[in-house]
């Protein structure tokens, strides 16, 4: 397999694009050269990184020569402030080496469920133990990293394209992309705090890092205008596709991207609100004109448009640089294989490294993976790493939104038992996505680990292993995700990369779109039946509006599950209070040796009781922000997001 070459990051922090990858020995000599020259920066950055904290990373540090001037004076030197400005501002959702890290952004939804409270712990810096519980506060949300953390990224790509042009030995071409990767720099980090604030503070100069941030927060109209002017600045000055010596960079195919799914979320419901949908939303509003921070004030179906467009041009435009589906020409992983020939298309998009379907990607994880143990590998899955790890357990409730292979659903009562797991789980004979996404008890995993036992023992000849058991004790729960959990290749962690944007993506929101727009007929029936046709499943043609959308949201939840979708989509949706104020339940299962053959008895048990109050469609701003009074209009209304 081809490895991605260092980059201008303070890591491996590689965005796959559209299957052009190279490692570097397979450079000719004088890319390798320019490689060694990257991985000076990257060095030389990581010691400049180590003088200063975060705001003032170009302010001169105590006793320390850097300064503005000096990163900008030379192009190696503005290679370190770029490498920063990526490490600020292009996320990755894999665990970093602390114990309290969110393993994965999903833990928030119905998707996965650590064992509570014993695994409270479990996401502590994110706050996601409140959060499912009903009792996030102000000064303890779940936005990762706090809400400063945004504005740290935005700081550092106003930098750049304020001072750029004043690097002395660079091309102009070098420059005008540089500024193309600042304006989606700063473009995502604003859309990251609009998808969890709603209307914020737009920042386009580098404010003093010393002092508060004093911006008044934006209407939604104006933030959508924003992002979307400054996508499609970034696409016309970025190329589509880069060379394998700078291979890791965003494209224009990434800038449209991004503009492509903040028109998609400020279509849907939360913000482009239907009349006969108000009321659902009613809680999370003010009632009066501040209401432009948090929606459109009308619906307008015209909106759903513009977002089908700009999705079918980052389609065209993927295609164009070489971009496709990814297919290995079978839809079902072979059984007992774990080599990448044997994978099944699905399963091969998240382990066949910078293929044809990836458009923008993170693996600042890889740095780790090459050069030394990451404690967060053991919050990804218990069957990655054993005996300290935490399941990632996978809820029956999300489990049955995956139908079965010929289209129906898949339902299982809560009093229904079993004598044994391993064959009935087979014989459901799900959405082959299903089992490339979900381990299970009995199911040959690997060549190292051979067949999972995740059952509770006998007591005798099938004793309770540590796949089987919890902090909490013997667990027995019976299904875990396994999505970016390495299995093939010898479990090679750096098969890996976080999928930011892929090209399925856009194919679902083009569907759902022009769904809205005009109906399910035609294109976005074909749309939705590509995504179903690679997965192996049959076609779908819905006759109404209605019926193709809830047919598109449960692929959407399917197709794109364990990649930070999930909690977003229900909100946008307005089916977030309705889905994730639930009872969550799992499959526990007993060994039983009692005939001489091993079996594996089941039964549905409880796992909690999640909490979503209507105030959580928009997150709280902390209290010291809103103390300063700088987000509302300055006098009676402070900025804060309505209930909180």
């Amino acid at each position: 397999m081809k490895r991605n070459i260092y980059n201008p990051h303070n890591n491996f922090i590689n965005k796959g694009s559209l299957g052009i990858s190279s490692g570097s020995d397979d450079l000719p000599a004088k890319m390798k050269a320019k490689h060694l020259l990257w991985t000076a920066v990257v060095v030389i950055g990581a010691s400049l990184l180590s003088m200063s904290c975060n705001k003032d990373f170009l302010e001169k540090p105590n006793g320390g020569t850097f300064t503005v001037d000096t990163v900008f004076s030379t192009q190696i030197n503005a290679d370190m402030a770029v490498a920063r400005m990526y490490n600020l501002c292009i996320p990755s959702w894999f665990p970093r080496d602390n114990g309290n890290e969110m393993p994965r952004p999903d833990m928030l939804t119905d998707a996965v469920y650590y064992i509570y409270p014993t695994y409270s712990w479990v996401g502590l810096t994110n706050n996601a133990a409140a959060y499912t519980t009903g009792n996030q506060t102000a000064d303890g949300n779940v936005d990762r990293g706090g809400f400063g953390s945004h504005y740290s990224g935005i700081r550092q790509a106003n930098i750049i394209l304020k001072k750029i042009d004043e690097v002395s030995d660079a091309s102009q071409l070098w420059k005008d992309q540089v500024k193309g990767q600042a304006l989606f720099c700063r473009a995502f980090q604003h859309f990251e705090l609009f998808r969890q604030y709603g209307g914020i503070p737009i920042v386009v100069e580098p404010l003093d890092g010393t002092k508060q941030l004093d911006v008044r927060r934006s209407a939604v109209k104006t933030v959508t205008d924003s992002i979307v002017s400054w996508c499609d600045k970034a696409a016309a000055l970025l190329p589509a596709t880069w060379g394998p010596a700078d291979f890791g960079r965003v494209t224009s195919v990434a800038a449209k991207a991004l503009k492509a799914r903040m028109l998609l979320y400020v279509a849907s419901p939360l913000y482009n609100t239907p009349s006969n949908m108000a009321a659902e939303i009613a809680e999370a509003r003010y009632g009066d004109g501040r209401d432009s921070v948090l929606a459109y004030p009308n619906y307008d179906k015209e909106r759903w448009k513009l977002a089908a467009d700009a999705s079918k041009d980052v389609i065209d435009a993927a295609i164009a640089a070489g971009g496709a589906l990814y297919q290995t020409g079978k839809a079902e992983t072979t059984p007992r294989t774990d080599n990448f020939e044997g994978l099944g298309d699905y399963e091969a998009v998240f382990n066949v490294y910078a293929n044809s379907e990836l458009i923008l990607v993170n693996t600042a994880h890889m740095w780790v993976a090459n050069n030394g143990w990451l404690f967060g590998k053991y919050l990804m899955s218990k069957v990655r790493m054993g005996a300290w790890a935490i399941k990632n357990n996978v809820p029956l409730e999300f489990a049955q939104l995956y139908e079965k292979r010929d289209g129906t659903k898949w339902t299982v009562p809560l009093t229904a038992t079993g004598n044994d797991f391993t064959t009935w789980i087979q014989e459901q004979n799900l959405d082959p996505r299903f089992y490339q996404t979900f381990a299970y008890d009995g199911m040959w995993y690997n060549s190292q680990i051979g067949t999972i036992p995740y059952y509770i023992g006998d007591g005798g000849k099938s004793p309770t292993t540590d796949y089987g058991r919890s902090d909490a004790g013997e667990d027995g729960y019976a299904l875990e995700t396994y999505k970016y959990v390495a299995r093939i290749n010898n479990r090679d962690d750096r098969n890996f990369a976080w999928t930011i944007f892929r090209l399925a993506e856009f194919y679902l929101n083009y569907a759902e779109a022009m769904n809205e727009y005009a109906g399910p007929a035609g294109l976005p029936t074909t749309y939705l039946n590509m995504i179903r046709k690679r997965a192996g499943m049959p076609d779908k043609n819905p006759a109404s509006v209605e019926a193709f959308r809830e047919a598109i949201q449960n692929e959407r939840s399917v197709e794109l599950s364990y990649e930070g979708h999930r909690l977003n989509d229900l909100q946008r949706w307005l089916k977030a209070y309705a889905t994730l104020n639930v009872a969550l339940h799992g499959f526990q299962t007993r060994a039983n040796n009692s005939s001489g053959t091993l079996q594996r008895n089941w039964k549905i048990v409880s796992f909690m009781n999640r909490v979503w109050p209507k105030k959580y469609y928009y997150l709280p701003f902390p209290n010291a922000q809103i103390s300063n009074n700088y987000l509302g209009d300055g006098a009676s209304w402070l900025g804060q997001n309505p209930g909180w």
